[in-house]
């Protein structure tokens, strides 16, 4: 085998050693991608928002008094409207679910109510805040504690 050809066959091989070497390099990097991809995503559904602990039921605190007096059957009337005109399409026309949970017998504080009507759950339910003042809230609140299983 002469020398040119020698040489020749080395620069195959060295080429073809470079080629694989590049492409070890490129699935390494890929990889090293693609799992980070993954942890990223991954990451996403753990820091949410809305997790877990908010969905767990809160201590009753700052509810209305179980004994209904005038002023908060009238507040609660008014809740019901605002309920049927703006809430029953999710929540169903009796509160007992449908696209969205029933809401019978809720053991959340009035905040937490009020809080999550004002800026809705992420991917669940929209704002409300803009479009029910302090007191529209207030007779939603009276009137979700009128429904009991």
């Amino acid at each position: 085998m002469s020398q040119e050809n020698r040489r020749q066959r080395v620069e195959l091989l060295s080429e073809r050693i470079r080629a694989e070497m590049n492409l070890k390099q490129i699935t390494l990097v890929l990889a090293t991608a693609l799992g980070l991809f993954g942890m990223v995503f991954g990451l996403l559904f753990v820091l949410q928002p809305e997790t877990v602990a908010d969905s767990m039921p809160e201590p009753a605190t700052n509810m209305v008094a179980s004994t209904p007096t005038p002023a908060m059957e009238i507040q609660a009337k008014a809740g019901a409207t605002l309920f049927r005109q703006n809430c029953a399409h999710c929540h169903g026309d009796d509160a007992k679910g449908d696209e969205g949970p029933s809401l019978y017998d809720l053991t959340r504080s009035d905040a937490r109510i009020a809080r999550i009507i004002n800026e809705g759950i992420k991917g669940e339910m929209p704002k409300f805040g803009s479009k029910f003042s302090e007191a529209d809230i207030q007779s939603l609140i009276a009137f979700l504690r009128t429904l009991k299983s």
